[in-house]
């Protein structure tokens, strides 16, 4: 079965279509125990947070100063609390 962003690719789906997999009846009924999952779970993509931040130069850019201005600060509150 495709994903559904392939759906739309004729061509592809044509291409496919000529091929028949035959899947064992045992891989079928298969269940996969909890160290596959896991394992699974730990090999699977993640989707990137920071992708809307990061796709605009703005962005990309703020990502880089920011953490780099609040380390700065927190030096500056630190050492202004020693010297009190």
């Amino acid at each position: 079965m495709l994903k559904d962003e392939w759906k739309n690719e004729h061509e592809l789906q044509q291409q496919l279509d000529r091929f028949d997999v035959p899947i064992p009846e045992k891989l079928a009924t298969y269940k996969k125990n909890r160290w596959d999952r896991f394992i699974t779970y730990l090999g699977a993509p993640a989707k990137d947070p920071f992708e809307q931040i990061s796709s605009t130069s703005f962005g990309y850019t703020a990502l880089r100063i920011v953490p780099l201005a609040c380390a700065v600060i927190l030096a500056l509150v630190q050492l202004f609390s020693v010297a009190m």
